[in-house]
């Protein structure tokens, strides 16, 4: 985009200035943040330097030290392979392929071949392009973990394949896309995860470019279509749904923001001519420079593609106020007010105003097996919705006949009677609402259980209860015995209804997941049978 562009670049410059940092003149290699030199944070420099090295506004335009530096580079790429040309990536995983490296090195590449012309820039870009060799080799002999990573490999080895003609690249990428795209119909990959739904929307970027299928755009534009619906009222993603490292489960203070959606939104938007996706590059494209003063560093499409720094797009708001619901997901906006209910997890209900968040779990000590996750959602209608959760002990009593071990593990334990084998059943109502949402908890089954509701807060916070203010740290918690209860963070406050207490066996309750340290926690208590009405309720400031 026009209006991104000159950002764009000093995004580029700082990339490039933290990389210098970790370039160690004397090894000639670069460390990365953890403190050591490893394959990935000596190849994605490289991408980031043409970029910089080959753009008239840059101030690192035609610095030769960057000619340098990306030939000590390589001269590292090679020394880091093994044998079979596979690396190693030192957090996680070893003998992989380089499948998502070896993107950068061919944008760097391309980038050289463009724009190329002195000695000493053909000779690097020539350097360049004999490394892509075992690169594409390394792609060849090394598979795949994760969903994400088939279609990373299948973009990894097309994009090379453009360039080096390996056969082996075509095979595997051929084999990859036969598998079939794993997309619903809502637009979610296997992963349901905003991380990786990021590296799946690049890839497919790349595998539509170089296939000339549309087909693999479409996936790319179904996704981006869904990702508009989890954005938080503070721009962060909403990320507790996924299957990866990134649900963060249980901390409520965890934060992701959609920066590596800029590309994908920006450049979708040019192909499709899609307002609404400009809009969102342009929203994430100002929350960076918020926050860093700068833009994103992605300069890379601005060289390839001449055409996007005179891109000046149509804009169109993105939904703001929405109510959704697909599979095991339900996600209500309203302005900067948003409420999910999600299935598989504890933390079944979560709501949000500005950046204050609050998550909810329900928990009885039965047989320490009744915390409440839902396995699915009921739609009851557009804003009413029903979960039901049965857990169940039982006794067992002595073997009617004498066992042939009187070793416990090596006994046949189905041989023993059962003996009062008994339930609890929970029933929760939830009817959202543009300014909250109302619980309805019910439980059937055995009585006088001890349970507990738990509202798990962004801390630190101000809580106020009946005129008193209290401080909310993280790992702490609280309980009340009557009166609504009002939580504020930056001016941002949410009220919880219908206090209520008759014990403190909740922080360690048995069968509960652990009290959430990064939170701050207010308990309510009771025993069974239940049988409350809270809500939940912004009631600004």
């Amino acid at each position: 985009m026009k209006s991104h562009y000159l950002d764009i670049v000093r995004g580029n410059e700082a990339a490039i200035e933290y990389n210098l940092k970790q370039f160690s003149s004397s090894e000639h290699i670069m460390y990365g943040a953890y403190g050591y030199p490893d394959y990935a944070n000596n190849a994605v420099p490289i991408e980031t330097m043409a970029s910089g090295y080959y753009c008239s506004d840059s101030k690192f335009y035609h610095d030769k030290n960057l000619l340098y530096i990306m030939n000590c580079l390589i001269d590292y790429l090679y020394s880091a392979q093994r044998e079979d040309y596979t690396v190693d990536n030192r957090e996680s995983d070893y003998k992989c392929g380089p499948i998502l490296i070896s993107i950068y090195l061919v944008r760097a590449y391309r980038i050289m071949k463009k724009y190329a012309v002195s000695e000493e820039e053909i000779a690097l870009r020539d350097r360049l392009f004999e490394y892509l060799i075992p690169v594409s080799k390394g792609v060849c002999n090394g598979g795949t973990i994760t969903p994400n990573h088939r279609w990373m490999a299948a973009s990894s080895a097309l994009i090379l394949y453009s360039e080096v003609k390996m056969e082996c690249l075509k095979r595997l990428a051929d084999a990859y896309l036969n598998e079939g795209v794993d997309i619903d119909e809502s637009g979610e990959y296997t992963e349901r995860s905003p991380m990786y739904n990021r590296e799946c929307d690049n890839a497919f970027l790349i595998i539509a470019e170089e296939t000339g299928d549309n087909y693999y755009l479409e996936c790319v534009r179904k996704n981006l279509e869904l990702m508009l619906y989890y954005i938080e009222p503070d721009f962060t993603m909403f990320t507790q749904n996924s299957n990866r490292k990134d649900k963060q489960e249980g901390d409520v203070s965890a934060s992701f923001y959609p920066d590596g959606f800029y590309h994908a939104y920006m450049y979708m938007s040019y192909l499709l001519k899609n307002p609404v996706f400009a809009r969102m590059a342009d929203d994430i494209f100002n929350n960076i420079k918020s926050r860093a003063g700068r833009g994103p560093g992605i300069l890379w499409p601005f060289l390839l593609h001449h055409e996007l720094k005179e891109y000046e797009p149509v804009l169109t708001d993105r939904p703001i106020s929405f109510n959704i619901f697909h599979k095991d997901i339900v996600r209500k906006k309203n302005k900067d007010l948003s409420v999910t209910l999600l299935t598989r997890s504890p933390n079944f209900l979560f709501i949000q105003k500005g950046n204050l968040r609050c998550f909810v779990r329900v928990c009885a000590s039965f047989f320490a097996v009744a915390q409440l996750i839902p396995k699915q959602i009921e739609k009851i209608d557009d804003d009413k919705y029903y979960f039901t959760m049965t857990a169940q002990g039982k006794y067992h009593g002595p073997l009617p006949e004498k066992p042939a071990t009187p070793v416990w593990k090596e006994m046949d334990h189905s041989k023993r009677p059962v003996i009062n084998k008994v339930q609890l059943i929970y029933h929760v109502d939830l009817t959202l609402k543009d300014a909250g949402v109302t619980i309805d908890i019910r439980s059937e089954g055995m009585d006088k259980v001890p349970y507990k509701v738990e509202f798990c807060f962004t801390a630190p916070c101000m809580v106020k209860n009946k005129n008193e203010l209290f401080e909310g740290q993280q790992g702490k918690h609280m309980a009340f015995n009557e009166g609504d209860i009002d939580i504020e963070k930056d001016n941002n406050i949410l009220r919880i209804t219908n206090t209520h207490n008759s014990h403190i066996y909740h922080d360690i309750m048995r069968g509960s997941v652990p009290k959430s340290m990064s939170a701050f926690t207010i308990y309510y208590t009771g025993f069974t049978h239940i049988d409350e009405h809270i809500q939940i309720l912004d009631v600004g400031r």
